[in-house]
């Protein structure tokens, strides 16, 4: 997702809810003798609903969410969400472990105090965290791309940047994507101006021809961005490689060389594809150094195949991916658990999204006439302040 020297970049949704299985039914209360209780081990951290994975489009969602994680708990163990009542902690959500060793909730409410608690096979309470008084968080930014057009008041398709570096056979154009029943869909096409016309590339040591395209990418460049904060986007993404959709960040006042703390690409997910051998989200930050070098960390991370379904792929169902940006770091998830944290390049600046599907031309042997109709697809995006 790079332009050599313009780029473009961001990244989420419960009576209390079990993400990322199906909702949860909040069962009775239940009152429990805090005489008993064990000293507490876990954590209870509470966030935006950037947790809502299922096969279908869904309304993003204003409510809090909480993610327990406790010293000892096993897959599978049963932990409850409780709540004070003034008289001891009433059980308000019920949930499993998940094996990446959280449990998510969804919180009633956002002005009582509450804990989490892991339950023994009898229902004794075994572990319990922190007591956390819940919060709300602020929307800044939220479009459910609900009609059949895109809301420019939010967005602009991005005008092709000359010279295009690494997408020669490429140019953007709303042609190559559509909006339609809540969700919009990503795509690239071949380019009609230019049909009949072989386009030939040379990158890294290789070379080779393939047909014009056209390319997607939208941002907010110019009519929002903001400093710290969540950002997040729902998505299902495409099946094969030829392509790559992109949820990002870029600094609004552009990049200051050898400062990266004034402004960096953020990378929030990009998926390339499918293959024999993996399926992986990626993630990646770019910045430049004093000698206007570029730079850039990140990779694919397999580890975040442990935070969807096994029998899921990013192909088949939508994930909530975000990034949670502060002062001191970047923490990115997928379904509101952590698979890539950074700490040492984090801009200070502010900081607008884009949404993109691009054949670069390192793919574009890949790229190939049954599957150039794919898409990736966007159910929202939304922003929270920090």
């Amino acid at each position: 997702m790079r332009f050599p020297t313009r780029h473009l970049v961001v990244a989420l949704a419960g009576a209390a809810t079990l993400l990322p299985a199906a909702s949860v039914s909040v069962p009775p209360a239940e009152a429990w003798s805090e005489a008993a209780d064990p000293t507490a081990t876990g954590v209870l951290d509470l966030r935006p609903t950037i947790s809502q994975p299922s096969k279908r489009p869904a309304t993003s969602s204003g409510k809090t969410q909480a993610l327990a994680t406790f010293a000892n708990t096993r897959t599978g163990q049963t932990v409850t969400l409780q709540r004070d009542s003034g008289s001891g902690w009433q059980t308000v959500g019920r949930g499993r472990q998940h094996r990446s060793g959280s449990t998510i909730f969804t919180l009633p409410d956002t002005t009582s105090l509450y804990r989490a608690a892991a339950l023994s096979r009898s229902g004794a309470v075994v572990e319990v965290t922190d007591a956390v008084r819940g919060r709300a968080f602020t929307t800044v930014f939220k479009d459910e791309f609900s009609g059949r057009r895109i809301d420019f008041s939010k967005w602009s398709d991005q005008p092709t940047l000359a010279p295009a570096y690494m997408r020669m056979c490429s140019r953007l154009s709303p042609r190559a994507r559509t909006v339609s029943d809540g969700v919009l869909q990503m795509g690239v096409a071949p380019d009609p101006a230019r049909a009949g016309t072989a386009c030939t590339w040379s990158l890294n040591g290789r070379s080779g021809s393939h047909p014009y395209m056209l390319n997607t990418q939208l941002a907010t460049r110019d009519k929002f961005d903001f400093t710290y904060g969540y950002a997040a986007a729902r998505m299902k993404m495409h099946l094969d490689k030829g392509m790559h959709a992109s949820f990002w960040l870029q600094p609004a006042n552009w990049y200051t060389p050898g400062d990266p703390s004034r402004g960096t690409e953020i990378d929030v997910v990009e998926f390339f594809g499918r293959t024999k051998k993996d399926s992986h989200i990626a993630a990646f930050l770019h910045w430049y150094d004093a000698d206007n070098l570029h730079h850039k960390i990140g990779s694919k991370f397999p580890y975040a195949n442990r935070l969807k379904k096994r029998a899921e792929t990013w192909s088949s169902s939508y994930h909530v991916f975000s990034v949670e940006w502060t002062a001191d770091a970047y923490v990115f998830r997928v379904d509101g658990r952590e698979f890539w944290r950074q700490t040492e390049i984090v801009s200070q600046a502010p900081e607008y999204l884009l949404l993109s599907m691009l054949t670069s031309d390192y793919e574009l042997e890949k790229l190939t006439p049954s599957t150039m109709g794919q898409r990736a697809k966007v159910d929202w995006v939304r922003v929270w302040s920090h």
